[in-house]
């Protein structure tokens, strides 16, 4: 690649040299030229390899600094980073849990301490004493960089009733992640020299890059981290990553001849790995087995009793009356509020002929985008969560048309809030809409549904269909906000009287 590049240079250079302005410039400034020439040519030692390198590094140490300055600032991302570890909840099942569980035991320090040992045996065999060093910087230097940083935010942890692993200190930023891309990035850097052939390399690096994203994701997933402490890990460990690889790279292309022959030939370092590679697999397979999963608590607050001649009148009063995007950023108003067990509210709408959505997880979402796709039925297909008080929605219900396709659905977003009636029935939020065809968003280039403006006519069919039910005790309209014109995340309008309807459900007479 570098003969490329220093094609390419000397061709620019000569193009630009035989402008008469350019060359004006370079007589009249020659150290400076001279100074530009070294940083940008592959023969200097400290050329073309630490200008890269330093760009590299200096842009991860920007994202860095972004994270930590949105992070103080409280900007949009770290406004969604409670939504997002809520949305992953949903997607939580044993078996998976369980992989996740052992992904991040691989950025346990106890098993980067064992890697690390395996490492280094094979480094001083084959007389990379420069690496060995460099191997032993990685890990060394960085845990010290994670604890300042921890110490100097102070940042604490997500809510760790729902956790699945055990967690102890500061949130920010991410130890696991940050040695994942320090020690697993110099680990796939070493291996991408030691192999032979494209596709060999080819698999060294996708596995590299699996192991250093799926540790990432399992402290997201498992609960003990802010998203936004493992964006700023990832870029704070690219940023040292780079760093440690050229100075690597430097020393490998103008040092070659005082490199001292290994102790031991090539075959016989590949099977020693294989080795001492399966023995530090085992050793992260015991430490998985003797640190199971946490059983996580129920997160919620204590019921709050409210009167019925309160309902809807006070609810509002500390509680948001809008929904959220995943920033935080108000969407939709609330235009219904459903008072009633769980089980009358399914039997409700089951009996208005509504049905719940199916769960928003891999499979189904795979069956609905095949059914978008060859415009089929999926009566129950599932729809992107909503957000309300931080939280995904905790119920959905749809409505097919009569074309019976799933572009086009009635469609009910519901989530439970802290309220019990006087008699026991809980109260609940929800916001409706109906989807009239999928369009591809722009910005993200996805399937999503596009939706009628009049969010009104939704809520009064529903009205309607429910109260034909017979299970409507009770319902009147409730001013939570003022008109409004608006715009959701997908950038579709939107009109509302911001009213909504609040119905009162009671068992069949």
């Amino acid at each position: 690649m570098f003969r490329i590049i220093r094609s390419l240079f000397r061709s620019v250079e000569h193009a630009v040299a035989s402008d008469p302005e350019v060359r004006r410039f370079m007589l009249r400034h020659p150290r400076l030229v001279q100074f530009v020439r070294r940083r940008l040519t592959p023969d200097e030692k400290f050329g073309l390899y630490l200008t890269i390198g330093s760009a590299v590094t200096f842009f991860f140490i920007y994202v860095f600094f972004g994270v930590v300055i949105d992070l103080i600032g409280q900007k949009a991302l770290s406004r969604a980073d409670l939504r997002v570890i809520n949305l992953l909840q949903i997607f939580r099942a044993p078996t998976f849990n369980e992989v996740m569980l052992f992904v991040t035991y691989l950025g346990q320090w106890q098993v980067v301490i064992a890697g690390l040992a395996v490492l280094s045996l094979l480094l001083l065999l084959m007389r990379r004493r420069h690496a060995l060093f460099v191997l032993l910087m990685s890990v060394g230097l960085g845990e010290i960089f994670v604890w300042l940083a921890e110490q100097m935010l102070r940042r604490p942890r997500p809510p760790l009733q729902g956790a699945l692993a055990p967690a102890r200190g500061f949130s920010f930023p991410s130890g696991h992640s940050f040695i994942a891309v320090s020690f697993y990035g110099l680990l796939t850097y070493f291996l991408l020299r030691f192999v032979r052939g494209k596709l060999r390399k080819t698999v060294v690096l996708v596995a590299g890059t699996a192991i250093i994203l799926a540790i990432g994701f399992s402290r997201i997933y498992l609960g003990v981290h802010w998203p936004s402490d493992v964006l700023a890990s990832y870029a704070a460990g690219a940023a040292w990553l780079t760093i440690l690889i050229t100075s690597l790279e430097i020393r490998r292309k103008f040092n070659e001849m005082d490199r001292p022959k290994p102790m031991i030939k090539r075959p016989v370092v590949m099977a020693l790995g294989a080795v001492l590679g399966l023995s530090w697999i085992f050793f992260a397979a015991s430490f998985y087995w003797t640190h199971p999963l946490k059983t996580p608590a129920i997160i919620g607050g204590e019921d709050r009793i409210i009167a019925a001649a309160d309902i809807p009148r006070r609810l509002f009063d500390d509680l948001p009356r809008t929904s959220e995007s995943l920033t935080g950023a108000p969407i939709e108003p609330v235009n219904f509020v459903i008072v009633g067990t769980v089980e009358q509210v399914d039997r409700a709408f089951r009996e208005a002929d509504w049905l719940p959505t199916d769960p928003f997880v891999p499979d189904n979402i795979w069956r609905m985008i095949l059914a978008t796709v060859l415009n089929k039925p999926y009566p129950q297909g599932p729809g992107v969560p909503a957000f309300w008080d931080s939280r995904p929605n905790d119920l959905a219900y749809e409505q097919a048309t009569w074309k019976r396709t799933i572009r086009e659905r009635h469609h009910i977003h519901i989530w439970f809030t802290p309220y019990l009636s006087t008699s026991g029935q809980r109260v609940w939020f929800g916001t409706a809409h109906f989807d009239r065809g999928i369009k591809f968003k722009t910005a993200f280039v996805i399937p999503t549904h596009s939706i009628d403006p009049a969010l009104d006519k939704e809520r009064e069919k529903i009205r309607v269909d429910l109260t034909k039910t017979g299970l409507v005790a009770k319902e009147e309209d409730f001013q939570v906000v003022d008109p409004v014109l608006g715009k959701n995340p997908a950038g579709d309008m939107y009109f509302t009287d911001g009213k909504a309807a609040v119905i009162v459900l009671r068992d069949r007479p």
